[in-house]
C-alpha cells in the first residue's frame, strides 16, 4: 500500500488500466471456455468399395474389384505381327559375347574391339585400350607388348596371350628434320638426337643413333621394328 502511495498520478493510471484489461481477458476466457475446447468427432465409417465376383458363390473363387477385372479381361498383346512379306522385327541381341574356344587365335594387329572381346579375360574397356595402344605404336610386333597396355597385370596377360598371334606387320615411322612423330618409345631426348642427326649428318643409321649416350640397347630393340633403316 505504501508503494502504491509512492507512485505518481500517471503511474497509478497506467497500472490501473493494465489490471482492468487483465480482468476483462480472464472474464472473456471463462465465458467462452466451451467454444475453445475441441470437440471430439466420432470415427467415420469407411465405406467398402463394391466388388464384382467372378462367381455368385464365394467358394468358387476370390472376389475382385471392377478395375482388377478390367485388367484380367483386357486382350493380350498380339505383337509381333508377321506376314508372308514381313517376318517381324529383328530379335534383340543378348549382351553376352561368345568367347573363343581354347586353341583359337586372332591377329593382334587387325582384330577390332568386338573380336577382342571374344577372348576370355577381355571386356569392352580393355579391348578399347588394346586398340588405342596399337594405334599409338603403329601396330604390335610381338605379343609381349601387351604388357604395356594400361592396367595389364600378369594374371590377365597369361590368360589372353595364348589367343594372340602376329600375322600383320607394323607401320614404319616417317622421320624428317621438321617432323618427328609421337611414339611411346620416343622420349623428348630421343627426338632431339634424331633431329640433330637428320639436320647435321644425314642419312639416319643405327650406328649414328647408338653413338649417342641417349639411346640404350633396350631402346634400339624396342624401336628397331618401327624404323626402316
Amino acid at each position: 500500500m505504501r508503494e502504491w502511495l509512492k507512485l505518481n498520478k500517471d503511474d497509478r493510471k497506467v497500472l490501473l488500466i493494465i489490471m482492468v484489461l487483465y480482468a476483462l481477458l480472464v472474464a472473456f476466457m471463462w465465458v467462452n471456455k466451451d467454444k475453445v475446447r475441441p470437440k471430439s468427432t466420432p470415427p467415420s465409417r469407411i465405406e467398402q468399395c463394391p466388388v464384382d465376383s467372378l462367381s455368385s458363390k464365394e467358394s468358387e473363387g476370390p472376389r475382385y474389384t471392377s478395375s482388377v477385372l478390367a485388367t484380367l479381361e483386357a486382350p493380350k498383346d498380339t505383337l509381333p505381327i508377321r506376314t508372308s512379306k514381313y517376318p517381324g522385327p529383328p530379335t534383340k541381341q543378348q549382351g553376352y559375347t561368345p568367347k573363343l574356344k581354347v586353341g583359337a587365335t586372332i591377329d593382334l594387329n587387325t582384330a577390332d574391339t568386338l573380336l577382342l572381346q571374344r577372348v576370355p579375360g577381355i571386356g569392352p574397356s580393355f579391348a578399347r585400350r588394346i586398340v588405342k595402344y596399337r594405334s599409338m605404336l603403329g601396330g604390335y610386333y610381338c605379343v609381349e607388348q601387351l604388357q604395356e597396355v594400361y592396367g595389364m597385370d600378369r594374371e590377365r596377360y597369361d590368360k589372353i596371350a595364348p589367343y594372340m598371334m602376329i600375322r600383320t606387320g607394323v607401320r614404319y615411322l616417317t622421320l624428317s628434320v621438321d617432323s618427328i612423330p609421337r611414339h611411346p618409345y620416343l622420349s623428348y631426348r630421343h627426338k632431339r638426337v634424331l633431329e640433330d642427326i637428320l639436320a647435321q649428318n644425314p642419312p639416319l643409321t643405327w650406328e649414328k643413333i647408338m653413338s649417342s649416350a641417349v639411346f640404350t640397347k633396350d631402346d634400339s630393340l624396342r624401336l628397331a621394328p618401327y624404323l626402316d633403316l
